[in-house]
């Protein structure tokens, strides 16, 4: 298993580094303004060989890829049918959403879109400690400026957003 080492970039941001069962290290700074700067560093090496920068939507396709969201090798097969067809999305709440003004329970989202929120995070305030709400009740209510965190399937998924984002 990688070892995983976090640090705090003040005013800048957080960083991550992997070291890989090769001995080959991966260093992930996240900005708060959301983009990633990704380095690759061979083993014992001071110097990176090779860096990118990804803004925060490529970050999110890419970890989705990384994660298996689009293809289950098939080794996993087995470990991943049981959920081979859920969605996990970060969904932006806009001004004309059809959902702004309504609650999850008025929605139905569990029950009748079979999609759980699992967070909501305040742009207005997000690096505040109240910016997110983490498993928000059947009362929470939307608003424009809000980022939702959704999981559900893909069908559910597809057809929550087209009618209510």
């Amino acid at each position: 298993m990688a070892l995983i080492r976090e640090a705090e970039l003040p005013g800048l941001g957080k960083k991550y580094q992997v070291t890989l069962e090769n001995g080959e290290e991966v260093a992930v700074v996240i900005h708060d303004d959301g983009h990633r700067e990704i380095y690759h560093f061979l083993p014992d090496g001071d110097d990176a060989v090779d860096s990118f920068i990804l803004n925060d939507q490529e970050a999110r396709q890419l970890g989705s890829i990384i994660g298996g969201a689009f293809y289950q090798p098939r080794a996993l097969e087995k470990l991943e049918a049981a959920v081979a067809d859920l969605r996990i999305d970060w969904l932006k709440v806009k001004e004309t959403s059809p959902i702004n003004g309504r609650s999850i329970g008025e929605l139905g989202l569990r029950k009748n879109h079979a999609i759980v929120v699992v967070a909501v995070i305040d742009d207005r305030c997000r690096s505040r400690k109240d910016g997110a709400c983490i498993n928000p009740g059947p009362g929470f209510v939307f608003q424009p400026g809000q980022t939702l965190i959704v999981a559900g399937h893909a069908a559910k998924m597809k057809q929550f957003i087209q009618e209510m984002l």
